[in-house]
């Protein structure tokens, strides 16, 4: 397995993960093609959407963003999304891309690595993660 960037190739399999991860905000192929390249440009910018690739077949990706921040002294990276593909689960892709993503942040000086999650907790615990509060949204649409 090879953690890499990912590409405009990758776009039709980044996609069908996400339909498999997204459970609050609706799907959509349109939205999706509109705003996937632009992340693509984002990549070493404070952005980074990584991949798993099995042998040329996308089996998981990982999105995160990285802000400067006041209150922690640094860049904060935030881990946006991270799926993997069901059949793929339970054999280290998860960990491997997080990890990668750790790695970027540390290179990119970020003081600390957060993820907004709901179904992973045990996970990210596991992996080192400290629960730090409550995550809140209030919809714009």
């Amino acid at each position: 397995m090879h953690i890499r960037p990912a590409d405009v190739t990758d776009a039709d399999s980044v996609f069908e993960l996400l339909r498999q991860f997204a459970t609050s905000h609706p799907v959509r192929r349109a939205t999706f093609d509109r705003d996937y390249e632009p992340l693509l440009s984002l990549t070493y910018d404070g952005t980074d959407l990584l991949v798993a690739d099995e042998q040329g077949e996308v089996v998981g990706y990982a999105l995160a963003t990285r802000s400067l921040v006041l209150y922690a002294g640094g860049p904060v990276c935030e881990l946006q999304e991270l799926v993997v593909a069901p059949a793929h689960r339970n054999k280290g892709v998860g960990t491997a891309l997080l990890k990668a993503i750790i790695a970027r942040a540390r290179a990119a000086g970020a003081v600390e690595v957060t993820v907004p999650t709901r179904r992973a907790t045990d996970y990210y615990r596991a992996l080192g993660f400290e629960e730090a509060g409550t995550f809140l949204k209030l919809p714009l649409t």
